[in-house]
């Protein structure tokens, strides 16, 4: 079945009677936007118009699901086929919309069940990192870093994913850094929070290798490092 042959000759038998869209949708008591869906091959008319769209347009159902005028003979033959094909076109048409559903609501339930998840990540909504481990630790990170935990004995390192570039994520790096006091131990530099009483090792971010995807580590200690 040929949607766009049917369209058109919906058209064509239209004007030949004379009938604007606005009047056609009148007689068969639809929008006129239905009519132009229908003459525009995106859309074909409910079973229950055909008989009165085909009345105003003087053809049989048969010649409306072929889409042209047919002779008379075994006309009863090409109905049934034509029947059968349009009786196929619906069966597609409902597969295609329960696709498109199901698609939706799997997207709907992956997009809940992401936020549900990070809504429950101690970093993602947060714009600082404070220690399970280490008393008045609290550090600066990009907001929507997704936290993926922190190992160490005496030195602890966090681990946070982003999908931030490191150009952007490099800055704001710099401009925490750059407001605690640096010190030099064993020929590295490295920065100390007096407020807090501890000392930043490292503060970086590293591709992973997956393209968007970036991994920000902050190493810490308790208290200064002396130099």
């Amino acid at each position: 079945m040929n949607q766009e042959k049917i369209g058109k000759f919906i058209a064509e038998l239209r004007k030949e009677n004379n009938m604007t869209q606005m009047e056609l949708a009148d007689k068969l008591k639809v929008t006129d936007r239905a009519i132009s869906k229908w003459e525009n091959g995106r859309g074909l008319p409910d079973v229950s118009l055909f008989e009165p769209l085909c009345k105003e347009l003087n053809i049989s159902i048969n010649e409306l699901l072929k889409g042209e005028k047919t002779k008379e003979n075994n006309i009863e033959h090409l109905s049934v086929e034509t029947m059968m094909s349009y009786n196929r076109y619906i069966k597609r048409k409902e597969k295609q919309k329960m696709f498109l559903l199901l698609i939706i609501i799997v997207i709907v339930l992956c997009t809940f069940l992401t936020m549900a998840i990070l809504s429950f990540n101690k970093t993602f909504f947060e714009t600082k990192y404070t220690s399970d481990f280490v008393s008045g630790v609290s550090i600066p990170i990009p907001k929507h870093s997704y936290y993926r935990g922190t190992g160490g004995m005496d030195v602890y390192t966090t681990k946070l994913k982003t999908l931030k570039q490191p150009d952007g994520i490099n800055i704001f790096i710099n401009r925490y850094l750059c407001s605690l006091e640096k010190v030099e131990y064993d020929n590295e530099i490295y920065y100390y929070d007096q407020e807090n009483n501890f000392t930043i090792l490292q503060y970086r971010i590293n591709n992973d290798g997956i393209g968007f995807i970036n991994t920000i580590y902050i190493t810490y200690t308790e208290g200064r490092i002396e130099s």
